[in-house]
This record gives structure tokens, sequence and C-alpha cells, in this order.
């Protein structure tokens, strides 16, 4: 099926009117500079070679010092050909000191002619600046963004001559910006503008008096603090702010600045705007816009309408977004045709750096669990999936922490064809040292900087990533030779010496700017300039797509990005071996486009939009695999809120949202499937009955509210007394009653036939009160019933002490524990799902665990017995926070695979066979109170992974023992923790985040093979085997997210739910959301596979926790073979037995009936496979759960099948 997608995609793109253009203009680039003896990727240049020494200084003296708090400190850089000369000069703005710009002499020299051009400034204290053509006469002129007074515009008559004109274009606007981003907007051809407002400091800080006034019973700011201060409410009371300055959109109207923020939906919000970006996200030929805002201000995405109008559509797009958002930066990271997104904060990269820097949690804890969208105190990775959400990876990438960012830019480096990227680092002084904290209290009569002023500078180490592909970054900052320890701000691209390589400046406060020489061996790459016909006359906002042997490339062209700063007008290839360019396409901003085919490599293309000779088209996109259906099922979960760490407050995640449960089954008799979703403690779980049609009705489970406040965990529906319906046994979990209460009983409901439930007598299920979680029945003595398993979850208020898990015997309907019998159970263990398979092909139906702070369990059934085969099936390495289990013969070789659904590798956590992550619950304060205590390795050392202030508050003699965040970040778990505490502690460890497929031999005996990339990027529930791509071959579907980790670690949000294709091997790939039309943001856990709709094709429903089930409909492919199987009474659906389809190829297809598999889920007890084409069943064998066998020839032409047993 998506063989027949891409083909689709291929035609329609080939009727899409399109010519080739005619080769453009173009010259050889200079040869490559190999640096000579250098060892590193880059040079740096000192400033007496280069002639640039132009220093930004921290000038106490000034009358603006207190500017350097913030944003405002550091200026900005605009590389660009100002005199026409084709060599890229580069302009530095300055704070406290005038401008300076340098013209290139070539050879890697410079020289001042600031004075003589006439662009210094005056007294005006600078900050960003952008180079752009504003009068439309084809040359670069200067905006300068001023604090406090007027900015300016440099008018250049080619010959970098200026003068200052920004009052005729009515640009001359003061106020506190930060950044100007110039983009068409509106598509008419000249340039508009975005200035970014910071803030406006005060001199001499808070004044003594009162700032507010009341008028009318309204508490209002003083006019003459407006510009400083705001009123907010937050849990009810009034707060007085600092806010942020307002920023300003400005409509080029016929070469005048017009002021269209209010008009076009812009934000009046006073925020502490850091950076700004124009950027297509959505593909649609309009310029987008992200905004980064500081501190607690909200980081804006807008949406483009097309009519001159933004829509702010953050919330719908990101899960999360940066806290104190710096500078960022878009590009194509994967390769994959859509543009991604990094927006940078200030969260430390070594222990010591986050833990000094944490500040006390509980000041911010409103604002963290109250913010909307989610802010992140670090870096944020979006994704793009170009269907309408963002995945948010940077903790899988390796970019989630980078120190105190100011400087994003993505460019490749090397020339290998991926995208790298560049962060520089540094700050005036340290002003987030957590141990320093700001007093608000002393800003009366002083201004932040006058509080720090005689502190230390605080330095960082500036760094980059190369990209390996598959969004994998790694550190190359010193072997590339970009590890420059300093305050660094600005920073921008350019070309020094022709060669087709990305340079690097990089302004610095205190010293010269950093002229960084790329010394790229070896590759090929090609440079291009526009040239557009109207006003835009270098084509900011064109898109372009390159084509090689590699694969496809694509650009934006907008120079002004990363912070405050404007690269060269130029765009740059990276290559690496290929030697040939296929084809070139530029669409130009309004819609036109050009291709261009077979361009040699290594030389500067120039192209004029006049050579565009068609308008684009829009490219149809047939349907996705699946599409949502809202009013299908309208059933939803509710969660009772709960504070789990009022129990135990270093708990790493809550224990009581962890549902819902969804379990299916034809209750009331009529051949269609029905459903339960488990409900919380306070609210019923609820039935929802097929009606036939497509038509649904939800009822809430009324048997249960003598039982309302239990917690539903697991649900399964099973014939438990043989009458030939399907009985309701469900698990109740949680933590939210103390233990042993009767809430946490397990219970029976029997059906009447028709769908009507009532609660089993007293006796007829053991008493347990453990709070329990997974089901799974089957009949593994094989005496003619189901018998069942119940997994035990954590005890509660005591994790990570695990209760019991249970296997109850059924005999006649009623159940006894027979757990004692099987030594290999008594083992506790945090039990999070459950499949019976036979895992070793003897025919006896197996027991396999997934388990949290251990291993996949494998119980072979010995005839009856279970016996622990954990270590001998190779699963006892590999110790999890494993969520759920699946089972599916993937590879089709006549045994069962198992699918373990983990936390994934885009979480703070790292574990390794080396450093795995370790938990411990003891006494530490031999007080008779136990405690948790998260740890983690860096260089061989262990330390905790919870802050200072957490810790104290949870133990106040960590507080009385360390005294500082300092001396708990340089403390190693031994040396805070006294004495014994930890040996006498339970500790549990893991070592293996990946959700991924334990390959099966046929005789038990596993090897581990994590899923790919996405399937990382969030913890992952519930799975489903289905064909859902429909190339004849089982694929993947997993529920991701977790919304229930402590406040530290936020919300883990970054997935939407995914389809990883299989290709009959065991090998899988991922199926992009446009594609897939898999869009699930939420709190997704439980999945059943289904035929919702009655078209006979698999549909998705998937439990949402504390929100409405999402049912996911199939739009179309073959249709798939279902086997449903009649057995006697008491298993009459055949749960346990074996299926095995013998295609007309010759091929396998291979499958179990099972009652409760995934996490919390019961899928319907039937086989659905599919052949590829032109292959048909031909025979089909059941191994019955008594272990009888039989043999059948399908008949041709049929698609469901039932096999009774004889």
């Amino acid at each position: 099926m998506l063989r027949w997608i891409f083909i689709a995609l291929q035609l329609m793109a080939a009727t899409a009117s399109q010519s080739v253009a005619a080769v453009p203009r173009s010259s050889p680039l200079s040869p490559l500079s190999t640096g000579g003896n250098s060892t590193t990727l880059f040079t740096t240049l000192p400033a007496a070679q280069t002639g640039i020494s132009h220093i930004n200084p921290i000038d106490t003296s000034h009358g603006l010092k207190r500017l350097y708090t913030s944003t405002l400190g550091g200026g900005g850089i605009a590389a660009g050909d100002f005199d026409g000369d084709d060599r890229c000069d580069l302009y530095f703005v300055s704070g406290a000191r005038t401008n300076t710009l340098y013209q290139n002499k070539g050879l890697g020299r410079f020289e001042d002619i600031s004075r003589t051009a006439g662009v210094e400034g005056g007294s005006a204290w600078g900050s960003g600046v952008a180079a752009v053509d504003i009068d439309g006469d084809r040359d670069l002129d200067l905006y300068v963004c001023n604090y406090g007074s007027p900015n300016q515009l440099f008018i250049n008559d080619g010959k970098a001559n200026f003068v200052e004109s920004a009052s005729r274009f009515g640009l001359a606007r003061s106020g506190a910006f930060s950044m100007a981003a110039f983009a068409d907007y509106d598509l008419d051809g000249d340039l508009d503008v975005y200035l970014l407002g910071h803030r406006f400091y005060r001199a001499g800080g808070r004044p003594d008096r009162p700032v507010t006034v009341v008028k009318n019973g309204r508490t209002q700011i003083l006019p003459e603090f407006e510009d400083y201060y705001g009123i907010s409410q937050r849990g009810g009371k009034m707060q007085i702010n600092n806010v942020g300055a307002p920023d300003k959109l400005l409509r080029n109207d016929n070469g005048r600045f017009v002021d269209a923020t209010r008009a076009a939906g812009i934000s009046s919000g006073r925020y502490h705007g850091n950076s700004v970006t124009w950027w297509d996200f959505n593909h649609d030929g309009l310029p987008d816009l992200h905004v980064g805002n500081d501190f607690e201000d909200p980081d804006l995405l807008y949406r483009n309408n097309g009519n001159g109008t933004f829509t702010d559509v953050t919330e719908r797009q990101l899960p999360h977004t940066s806290w104190f958002t710096m500078g960022a930066d878009c590009g194509d990271l994967n390769n994959d045709g859509l543009i991604d997104f990094l927006s940078a904060d200030m969260a430390g990269t070594t222990h010591y750096k986050a833990k000094t820097t944490m500040g006390i949690m509980g000041s911010s804890a409103w604002f963290m669990q109250n913010a909307v969208p989610p802010q992140y105190m670090r870096n944020c990775l979006f994704i793009n999936t170009g269907a309408g959400r963002f995945h948010e990876t940077a903790f899988y990438s390796g970019l989630a922490y980078s120190n105190w960012t100011w400087a994003v830019k993505m460019g490749d480096l090397d020339c290998d064809g991926l995208v790298d990227v560049f962060i520089s680092n540094g700050m005036t002084r340290n002003f987030n040292n957590s141990d320093n904290p700001l007093d608000v209290r002393k800003l009366h009569g002083k201004t932040e900087w006058d509080l720090y002023e005689n502190t230390p500078t605080r330095p960082e180490q500036n760094l980059s990533f190369r990209n390996r592909g598959g969004l994998k970054f790694v550190d190359e900052s010193k072997r590339w030779g970009l590890d420059k320890t300093g305050m660094s701000y600005g920073a921008v691209w350019f070309d020094l010496e022709g060669d087709g390589d990305l340079d690097l400046a990089v302004s610095n406060l205190n010293e010269p700017p950093s002229i960084h020489r790329n010394n790229t061996r070896d590759a090929n790459r090609i440079i291009l300039k526009l040239e557009g016909a109207d006003s835009n006359t270098s084509a900011i906002g064109a898109a372009l797509e390159l084509t090689t042997s590699e694969g496809k490339q694509i650009r934006q062209f907008n120079p002004m990005r990363g912070f405050s700063s404007c690269d060269e007008g130029l765009i740059q290839f990276g290559l690496g071996a290929s030697d040939l360019i296929q084809s070139l396409t530029v669409k130009w901003p309004g819609g036109r486009e050009a291709t261009f085919k077979n361009l040699a490599t290594n030389r500067r293309y120039t192209i004029r939009q006049s050579d565009a000779v068609t308008v684009a088209k829009k490219t149809h996109i047939p349907a996705p695999l699946f599409r949502a259906e809202e009013s299908l099922i309208t059933a939803r979960h509710w969660e009772m809120p709960f504070n789990d760490f009022r129990l135990q407050p270093l708990l790493p995640n809550r224990q009581s949202q962890w549902g819902p449960s969804l379990a299916c089954g034809d209750i009331d008799g009529d051949g269609d499937h029905d459903f339960f979703i488990g409900g919380c403690a306070g609210y019923l779980g609820s039935l929802i009955i097929n009606e036939g049609a497509g038509k649904y009705i939800t009822r809430p489970f009324t048997a249960a509210t003598a039982h309302k406040g239990s917690e539903d965990l697991g649900a399964l529906f099973f014939d438990c007394d043989g009458d030939n319906d399907l009985d309701l046994v469900v698990a109740s979990g949680s933590v939210e009653h103390p233990p042993a209460n009767p809430s946490y009983a397990d219970r029976l409901y029997l059906n009447n036939g028709r769908g009507s439930f009532v609660a089993a007598k007293s006796g007829t299920i053991p008493i347990g009160l453990d709070s329990s979680g997974a089901l799974a029945a089957a009949d593994f003595d094989r005496d003619g019933d189901l018998d069942l398993f119940i997994g035990g979850r954590s005890v509660p208020g005591a994790y990570p002490t695990a209760s019991r898990s249970r296997i109850l015997l059924n005999s006649g309907g009623k159940f006894t524990d027979i757990t004692t019998r099987f030594p290999a159970l008594l083992e506790k263990r945090i039990v999070t799902g459950a499949i019976w398979s036979d895992a070793d092909g003897d025919g006896w139906i197996d027991l396999l665990l997934s388990t949290e702070w251990g291993p996949i369990r494998f119980l072979r059934n010995d005839k009856g017995t279970l016996v622990d085969a954990t270590k001998t099936a190779g699963l006892s390495s590999l110790l999890g926070w494993w969520t759920g289990i699946n089972g599916a013969d993937i590879d089709h070789d006549g045994d069962i695979d198992i699918l373990a659904t983990n936390f994934g590798l885009n979480t703070k956590y790292k574990a390794t066979a080396e450093t795995p992550e370790i938990l411990f619950y003891g006494d530490f304060e031999n007080s008779g109170r136990k405690r948790i205590v998260e740890a983690g390795f860096e260089h061989g050392a262990c330390y905790p992974h919870r802050g200072f202030s957490c810790s104290r508050n949870a133990m106040p003699f960590v507080g009385t023992k360390l005294k500082t965040f300092h001396n708990f970040a340089l403390a190693t778990l031994p040396e805070i923790y006294p004495g014994t505490s930890l040996g006498k502690s339970l500790r549990v460890e893991t070592n293996t985040l990946s959700s991924g497929i334990f390959r099966n031999d046929g005789k038990g005996s596993f090897t581990f093979e994590p899923l790919p990339g996405i399937a990382q990027v969030s913890p992952s529930f519930g799975s489903a085997f289905l064909d859902a791509t429909g190339n004849g071959h089982p694929d993947i579907f997993l529920a991701q997210n977790f919304f229930g980790p402590q406040i530290e670690t936020r919300p883990m949000n970054n997935g939407l739910g995914l389809i990883l294709e299989g290709d009959g091997t065991g090998n899988f790939t991922e199926v992009s959301p446009r594609t897939s039309g898999v869009i699930i943001p939420e709190d997704a856990k439980s999945v059943v596979a289904s035929d919702l709709n009655g078209d006979g094709c698999l549909d998705l429903l998937v439990g949402i926790n504390d929100g409405p089930v999402r049912s996911l409909v199939r739009t179309g492919g073959p249709l798939p073979y279902r086997v449903s199987l009649e057995g006697p009474a008491g298993n009459l659906r055949g749960i346990g037995a074996r299926i095995s389809i013998r295609l007309s190829d010759d091929s396998l297809r291979t499958g179990e009936i099972r009652a409760g598999a995934g996490y919390l889920s019961q899928a319907p007890p039937s086989f659905t496979f599919s052949a590829p084409d032109g292959t048909t069943p031909a025979t089909l064998t059941v191994r019955w759960p008594d272990g009888a066998v039989t043999t059948s020839r399908l008949p041709t032409g049929e698609r469901e099948f039932l096999i009774r047993k004889p």
C-alpha cells in the first residue's frame, strides 16, 4: 500500500505543470581552504591576521549598563557584500561603543570603514541588525535595532556609502527592540518587518513609592510605570511583575512601513522577546512566524492565513516549548522535505551546572502546572511531521542541553549533505546561580545589574553538533575547533574566501569577534545567489529543493536567523561525494517556480526570478491510511485529581493515572464487538454497545456502582462460568487508598447473555487487596476452562515495592488462588503487561510478563507448571521500564515474536548496561520513614537526579548537611546519603529504555532488536499488530505519551502515536503521520484493533487518560482475512489456540487467539491477517488449547473463516 501511495505522489507531482529552465549563469568556486596542517574542521583566525578588532565591552561606567543583564547586552552581526565587489563584508553592532563595518579586502583581511561608510550609529545602544535591500536598488542596506532611541536605517548607494534614512521609510521606531526580521508576509513583492521587543529596564530599579493606583475599584499601574510593570493573577492572587516590551509588525506600504500589528492578529502581549524567525512550517508558500520569549512569557507560533493575518497555533502544533527561549533556527534536519525547528534555553550540560541553576522548584510549581502549552527548562527540537503537529526530540537527538545559549545556527558545516548545529554561549554574570538568587526585595533603588555587578562573569563554551542522520547529533565542538569559551552572542554564516563552505563569525563580549575559517576537504558543494524580480530583490522567503543520487535536500532562504543577526545572503548545499545535481527547483515568493536539470557541482549559481517559467500547482496528496472519527464512539475516561507526591514526595512518576483499560468482546450475542472502557476512582467505567452499521451507544457500567471507589486498571471479557457468554473481570489498581483497602479488591461481573452484568457472589473470585493491573486469561492447565493471571503493580505509598501477582485457577466458574504452587511468581515485580503465548512451540501456553525495573519475564509452561525460564531465554539481562507486551509472527517463520513497549530514548534518563538508571528506596534519616532516591551516572560517578530543593524538602538532613546548591551539586550519592543507608535500601535499576522486538528462534530463545527512530521519542504503552499499510505483512501501532512524571521531569508528550510498517522479515520502518493519519498527541494508553464500522478493515480504538477515546478508521486498502474459532463450552472462542495459514506461495501466517495483550487491552478473539498481492490462503492449521491439531483446506474467494473444533 505504501508503495502505491508513493507512486501516486510521484505521478501527481509529474502532472503539475513544470518546465525545465535554462542553466543559470555560474562561476567555479574557489578551491577549498583546507587549513594546511590543521587537524580541526575550523581554524580560528586571530584579530591580528584578519584586522577585525571590534570589541563590544562590558562597560561598567556606561549609563545603560543595566542592560547587561539581558539579551540587549550582546551585539548582532550582519554579513553581506556591501560594496559590490563579490566579497563578504562584516558589520558588528555594539551597545556601549559604536558599530563597526569591516570591508573584506581578500585573502582573509578586513579593513574598518565604519566612519567613512557612515554606519557607526553614534551614541545609540545597538542590539540586533539586518542586512536587506529596503529600497529595491539591489544593494544591501543596514537596519539596526536600538534601545531607548530610534532604530536606524542606513541606505546604501551600492559602494558602501550609507545615509541614515529611517524616518523617511517609517522605520525610526523607538522602543526596546532586540531584533528585526524581514519577510514578504503578504506576498505583494516588497519586504515587511517584525520588530522584536524585549524589555524596558528602569534606571534606578524599582521606585520606593507604589507603582499602582486604585481607580473605580480596580488596581492599575500608574502611567509613568506602564513601560516597566504589569499586573497578573496567579492562583487567585494579584502580582506586580516586570513586563516585556511590545512587538511590532510593520507592513511595507509602497516604501513606507506602517503598523499592522493589531490588524494582522499579532499578540499585544508584552513579552521578553529573544528571537524571531520567519519560516514556512506548513509549506504552503506563505511565511509563518515563530517568536521566542524569555522567562514565563509564552513562545508564539503564528500561521500565515494568506489574507494579511496570522493565527496563533502554538498549542495546536507544539507539544510544549522552551521556558527561557533564547535563539532559534530552522532547517530540514532529517532530509524528509520538511523544515524542522530548534529553540534554545539555558539548561546546563553537566550535573553540576544543572543542579546549581535549577533554583527552588516550589516557587515555579504553579506556572509549571498551568502554562499552556507547557514550558520546559531546556532546548526543544521540533521535528515537522507535515500533519499539523510536531514531534519534539531534543533528548533523543542529543540537543536538549547547551548551557546559557544565545545563537542557534543550522548549516551543513562539513558539506556531507546533512544540516549541523552551532550554538553560542556565555553571559555577563551568573544570574541564575541558585545560591545567589535574585531577591526582588532588594530591587528598590537598585537594578538587577547593581546586585550582580561585582560578581564574576559567566564564560561558557560554544558548542557544535554534527548530524549523524536519523535525528542523532554528536558533540564535535573540540574536534571541529569551535569550542571557544567566552561570552558569545550573535553568529553568522558567510563565505570568507568564495570556496563554498560555511565560515562562521561570532560576536563576543569583552574581546574581538571570532572568525572561524572552514577547512572542509574533498567535499562537493554549491552556492546559490537569488535575484528577485520585485522589491524583494534577494528573494527572501524562496524555497529550494535539490536532488542528487544521495537523495533530496531543501532550504528556505531567510538570512535573519539565530540571534539578532543576519547571514550572508547566499544559500549553500553540501553534497558530499555527489558530483551531479540531478535537479534543482526554486519556488519563488508568490508561487512561481523554476527547475534546472543536471547541474555541475562546486560552482556558484546566480538564479533570477525572471527565469521562473511556471506557476507551481498544488500536488494532490492521497488520503491517509486512517482518519479520525470523533463522533463514532463518544465514550471517555475521567481521571480524578490525586496528589501522589504527598504520599511519596520524591516519586518519579504518578502511580494514579495509568488508565484507561479497553476490553473488546460480543457481550450481547448479536455478532459484533462491544467494548468496556475502565473508569477511575470516583467515576464508573462504561460499556460501549455496538448497534451495528457503525452505530454505538455508551452507557455507564452500573454493575460497578458499589465499587465506585475502585480504580479500574486491567479489564477482560471472558466466559468464566461456561455459559457461552462473556463475563467481565476488572483489576483494581492505583494508590488512592491505603494498602489492603477493600477498594483494591479485583472484581468479577457475570453476564446474563444479553449484555447485562451483576457482581459475582462473594467467594467466586478470591479477594486480593493488592493494587493490580494487567490481566490475561488462558487454559494453561488444559482442563477446558479459562484461568486468570492478575499482575501486581506497586504497593500504594511504597513505590517501587511491588504488589503480589496471582494465578487464579478456574474450577467450574469459581476461582482459587494457586500462586504459591509456582515459586517464580512469588518473586515480586511490578507487572505492567501480560500475554499467554506458546513461546517455545511445545504446545503448552506460556506466560510472558513485562515488568518495571526488571526484565521481560518468561514463565514456561511445563505441562501445567509455570517455571521461570527468563534467563535461559536470553531475557534476564535487559532491565527496563517495560510498559506492555504483545506478540505476533513478524517474520513469517511460524513462531511468535514479542513486542515490548518501554519509556523510549527521549527523556532525561539515559540507561545503558554500564551506566544504568538506579532507584533506592530506604530509610535514609533513621526516622522509620522510607524515601526514594533516583540516581544516574556522569563520568563514572553516581549522582542524584533530583535537585537540592526537592531533596532537602523531603529529607531535611540533606539541607542541614550540604547547605548550598554548590555543595549538593559536587557531592556524589555516597557523599550525600549517610553510612550504610544505601546498602540497606531496596535497589532497582534499568539498563534498557528502548521499545523493541524480541525475535524468537522458535524454541523460546529471544534476541532484542530496538524499534526504529520515532518509536523511541516518547513512552509507548498500548500496541496492536495489523496490516495497516496493505503490504501483506504485520505492521505495528503504538499508543504513545505519558503525562504523569513528577514536576521536574514534565509530561513526556513528544509522540503522536505511530504506525511502523513491517516488511515480513522482521524489519520495521516509520510511517509518517501525514501518510498514516495517526495524530494522537494526548496521553494514549490502551488500544484495540477492531473493525469499528463494519467494512471488513481493522480500525483502531485508543484509550486516552483523562480524555475521550480516539477512533481511527481505515480509509481503504485491500481487505484482510479473518479466522474465528468455535471451541467447546468453557472456551468457546478458542482462547490460547495457535493458527497457522499456508499461503499459495508456501509462506506462513501465524497467530494466536488471546484474552489480554499489549497494555490494559483486549483485542477481538480472532486472527486477522493479510496476504501479498497474487497470493491466497490455501490451508489452515489450528493447534487447539488442549493440544489437538486440525488442518483445513480453505475455499477461494472467501475472507471470513469459522473453524469449529471437531
